[in-house]
């Protein structure tokens, strides 16, 4: 009895344990495996979700047919980008400057004093998806759910999906002078507002600092077990470890490992992403670097035995394991005159612990964007020798950072095993290259036999006439290297590296080909949460809605897609497809099309009252720089506001098709020798898709299947208005 013998319900069974390529590839066998593979729709599903970049979440309630039909629905409807199923959230609360959007949960801080800066009193979270259960245009604030402390908030961490869980950074005065303050992290079970049940402590005391509201900065994110704190405190005339960073173990409350660096520190960083439960990304503002570092195994370590007199909670350099660097990512060199004022990154949904791990179920949603497969978004704001500040993004996916870093340890093992095997196979030549050298001194040893902590500093010049032009050279001297310069010319191959540092890869060996870099807009850059698995949205000043799309396969099925069905991408009106190098961004270019723009502002003012006026073109993409000083953010708002609204008139007249859509394969070049030391080029796919945007919104969020609308006040300083755009419909 052969294996085509049996029915195809076990065949199909059979073809559920094979991997993606093995389904692809079992299809090509012949008719009958392609036809089970097509008529199957658990078959299907699995397919589609790898293709979308998604992961199922076995709990949901709905069968694999519905699973597939709703995954099939939103992926085309991203490419259509119809923003027409839309809600108004109702505000029973003043919002503050806190906000987290994750895993279906939008969350806002609350001031309860209207006027001034107030702080953040109180938290609340609303469902997305219920917003869509209501019939009417507008959401009722009744959706809100409300957490309140009683204490001052400073920031805020979601665990939703995973864990039903949500920390609450907050600060409590502890003197009269109101100069210190308890900070302390609240695990809560979301869905209650009650303690964490998983919880061993449901208040973990970070520590009592100097704290001004209005200095100090929090970040934290949740992976598995995992609880990453971030700290930087701008508290006048205190030096002492400003930044700190500590990795707790959430569910025992117990720190794992920490760090503490000053702001005068080359290692210094104010934000950070989660590879994976156990290793993180630190972007080092003055070394212009990503900094990876893995702490698996202070993880798994039992707790050891707290200090005798040391009060819970709190650690100290000597007691909690140091966070190590692992491997270190330089970023392209920077002009000489550049300097790097901030960095913020984000990387959502974070990754997952282990299913076991989990402490909640999600019963509703059928699947969710793969966290390994997210893209990486990083700002970098660079202050410019010509007096202003340009913001640059970047775009990465977690995967390949892994990738990278896993690839150079691997290289650094494979090096350190080399040498340690030439050392012991050249140990019986000691002696007699001993002698070699002391009867030829000027015979200089290979590059081979130097010690891993010597360099070449070019070759050594005899005698008192150092500067005659034919003063004899003797061999080239050697020197150990610094510590701090070891890493900094550093290449992968490791030939002027030590073994026992960090591998640090230059910029040129990992970069170009799996990042995309952007010149960005000043006032994009506000809101941090643009991202959400493989896609990222921004509202630009052409005034069009714009969805990035850098997942690679998808990119290559619809490609090949559209070419066997006779219309290619490029061939209806709004289309283009890149596949060359190109240059895309050219600051001076740039400049001069803002000058037309405001030139052809003027025309239109002159002709106003005449019946038949020329068409005005525009540049689709236009970078308005208006951050002429860091000290006036509020005029600089204004300037861009201004600017923003002239240039979103313009647009507005201009007879292009409403759905644009621009494939980039190629190469593209930042020519900005302003900001940057070599040509910028990167590489990586994707697909922008852009619409007008349906209001004035500031920006634009994103949470999976939902994009957010943000309409501010007057000042632009607080939310008035907030509208959801569901894609593709309900999820069940």
């Amino acid at each position: 009895m052969g294996l085509l013998d049996l029915p195809d319900e076990l065949l199909a069974h059979i073809a559920s344990n094979l991997q993606f390529h093995d389904l692809l590839t079992i299809q090509q066998v012949c008719a009958r495996w392609r036809d089970i593979v097509k008529s199957n729709a658990a078959l299907q599903y699995h397919i589609e979700l790898r293709v979308a970049g998604m992961v199922d979440n076995p709990p949901s309630r709905l069968v694999p047919g519905e699973r597939l039909r709703v995954l099939r629905a939103k992926e085309e409807a991203w490419r259509t980008l119809d923003l027409t199923d839309k809600r108004s959230l109702m505000l029973g609360h003043r919002p503050s400057g806190i906000y987290d959007l994750t895993g279906g949960t939008l969350l806002l801080g609350e001031r309860r004093v209207a006027e001034g800066f107030s702080g953040t009193d109180a938290v609340h979270t609303i469902n997305l998806h219920s917003a869509f259960a209501e019939s009417g245009p507008r959401a009722p604030p009744t959706l809100w759910s409300n957490i309140d402390l009683g204490k001052q908030v400073i920031d805020v961490g979601l665990a939703i999906q995973e864990h039903d869980l949500i920390a609450v950074v907050t600060y409590q005065y502890v003197n009269e002078a109101r100069l210190l303050a308890a900070v302390d992290i609240h695990l809560l079970k979301h869905s209650t507002g009650q303690p964490h049940p998983a919880a061993a402590k449901s208040v973990i005391h970070f520590d009592t600092i100097h704290y001004l509201p209005g200095h100090c900065s929090i970040m934290l994110e949740i992976s598995g077990d995992t609880l990453c704190f971030l700290l930087n405190n701008y508290f006048p005339f205190i030096n002492a470890d400003p930044v700190t960073l500590v990795v707790y173990n959430w569910k025992t409350g117990r720190p794992v490992v920490g760090q503490k660096r000053l702001y005068s520190d080359p290692t210094m960083f104010n934000s950070f992403i989660l590879l994976s439960p156990d290793t993180v990304v630190l972007p080092i503002i003055p070394m212009n670097a990503l900094e990876i570092c893995k702490f698996g195994e202070e993880l798994a370590a039992p707790p050891p035995p707290p200090p005798p007199g040391t009060q819970q909670g709190i650690f100290t350099k000597t007691e909690l394991p140091e966070l190590k660097t692992t491997c270190v990512l330089q970023l392209p060199p920077l002009h000489p005159g550049g300097l790097v004022l901030r960095m913020t990154c984000r990387c959502e949904p974070n990754p997952r612990g282990p299913s076991s791990s989990a402490t909640s179920t999600d019963k509703v949603t059928p699947y969710y964007s793969d966290p390994e497969k997210a893209v990486m978004i990083l700002h970098l704001h660079v202050r410019l020798t010509i007096g202003i500040t340009r913001v640059y993004t970047m775009i990465v996916h977690r995967s390949s950072l892994i990738k990278t870093m896993n690839d150079a340890l691997e290289r650094q093992r494979v090096q350190k095993a080399a040498r340690a095997a030439k050392a012991a196979s050249s140990s019986s030549q000691t002696v007699e290259d001993s002698l070699t050298e002391f009867l030829d001194p000027r015979e200089p040893r290979s590059d081979d036999d130097m010690t891993d902590d010597e360099e070449h500093v070019g070759p050594q010049v005899l005698g008192p006439f150092q500067n005659h032009p034919f003063a004899y050279e003797g061999p080239p001297r050697r020197r150990r290297r610094s510590p701090w310069l070891a890493g900094a010319g550093s290449h992968s191959d490791g030939g002027n590296q030590r073994a026992d540092e960090p591998p640090t890869l230059i910029w040129e060996e990992w970069g170009p080909a799996v990042t995309r870099w952007f010149q960005d807009e000043l006032a994009g850059t506000r809101w941090i949460t643009t991202t959400c698995g493989q896609r990222f949205v921004r509202v630009r000043s052409d005034g069009r809605l714009h969805v990035f799309d850098f997942n690679r396969l998808g990119i290559k099925r619809y490609v090949h897609g559209r070419s066997l069905s006779g219309e290619p991408v490029g061939a209806l009106p709004g289309e283009e497809i890149l596949e060359e190098n190109y240059s895309e961004f050219s600051p001076r270019i740039e400049e001069d099309a803002v000058g037309l723009v405001e030139e052809d502002e003027e025309e239109e003012d002159e002709e106003a009252e005449e019946e038949d006026e020329d068409e005005v073109e525009v540049e689709e993409d236009i970078y308005v720089d208006t951050d002429e000083e860091d000290g006036n953010e509020q005029e600089e708002d204004a300037g861009h506001d201004l600017d923003v609204r002239r240039i979103r008139r313009l647009a507005q007249k201009q007879s292009l098709p409403e759905r644009q859509m621009k494939v980039v394969l190629g190469t593209t070049t930042i020519q900005d020798s302003d900001a940057w030391e070599i040509e910028l080029e990167s590489s990586l796919p994707y697909i922008e898709m852009s619409v007008p945007a349906p209001d004035d919104y500031e920006s634009v969020l994103l949470d999976e299947d939902i994009i957010v609308g943000l309409k501010m006040d007057t000042e632009g300083r607080h939310i008035r208005e907030i509208v959801l755009h569901q894609i593709g419909g309900p999820i069940a």
